[in-house]
Formats: structure tokens, C-alpha cells, sequence
């Protein structure tokens, strides 16, 4: 018994305490605490839709348009929520963000992918657009 109550307490101590929770407008649940954004995945959707929520909660928090979302964490098992797949990005000031390499452009989705905030929400009325052309 000792030793669960011990291991409660380091998994606890361990993962970020989430300080808000929003739905962002493309309905992907985003939580987040001062710049550490956690995106919650549903199937079938894109790396353009997680980029999408966490620019949409990030300009909703006062983020500037070309403040930069770096992708810290792939998708997989959340730290935080059992059950649930999520992505981590974490909101970095333009002036302290660090070049993309042509490496990172052509990898795919994956920790060190950036964006800038001022993208992420356009990926959000070009995701619009794509499901509404039917």
C-alpha cells in the first residue's frame, strides 16, 4: 500500500498540472498552463488540426500572431489523462525561436515542428474550408 500511494505521488509530481481547459474552435480539447499547450486528438485528424487548436487557444491567451508553437511531444498516450492521445506544443517568443532546418520541413509532424501562432489559425479557415467544399 506504501508503495502505490508513492507511486501515485511521483506520477502526480510528474506530469504538468494544467492550469485552464478550452475547446478550441475546431473542437479539439486544448489544455494549457503559462506557454505548455496539450492538444487532444480524435481520429482522422491532422497535424494542420492540432496545430489549429493549440494557435487557436494560444491567440485566445494573448499570444501575438508571430509567437512560435514548437511541437515538444508526438502524438501518443497523454501524461496527463489515461485513455486519451494527445500532442504537447510548447509557445515560444519569436525572438528566442530557432530556425527550422530543411529536416524538420520535410519529417513530417514530430517534437521540434514550428509554426507560427499567425499559421496555426490559418490552418484552422483552411481546415474550414476542406470540410465544407461538399
Amino acid at each position: 500500500m506504501r508503495f502505490l500511494k508513492t507511486a501515485v505521488l511521483v506520477v502526480a509530481l510528474a506530469a504538468p498540472a494544467y492550469a485552464d481547459v478550452r475547446l478550441a474552435k475546431n473542437n479539439l480539447r486544448v489544455e494549457f498552463a503559462g506557454g505548455q499547450f496539450e492538444v487532444f486528438t480524435k481520429a482522422g485528424w491532422s497535424p494542420a488540426a492540432l496545430f489549429c487548436a493549440a494557435g487557436d487557444v494560444a491567440r485566445i491567451s494573448g499570444a501575438k500572431s508571430n509567437d512560435t508553437l514548437v511541437v515538444t511531444r508526438n502524438v501518443g498516450q497523454s501524461p496527463t489523462r489515461a485513455n486519451r492521445r494527445s500532442a504537447s506544443f510548447e509557445l515560444v517568443p519569436r525572438s528566442e525561436a530557432k530556425e527550422r532546418s530543411f529536416f524538420t520541413l520535410t519529417a513530417g509532424f514530430g517534437p521540434g515542428l514550428t509554426k507560427s501562432v499567425g499559421a496555426a489559425v490559418f490552418a484552422c479557415e483552411q481546415e474550414s474550408l476542406l470540410r465544407n467544399r461538399n
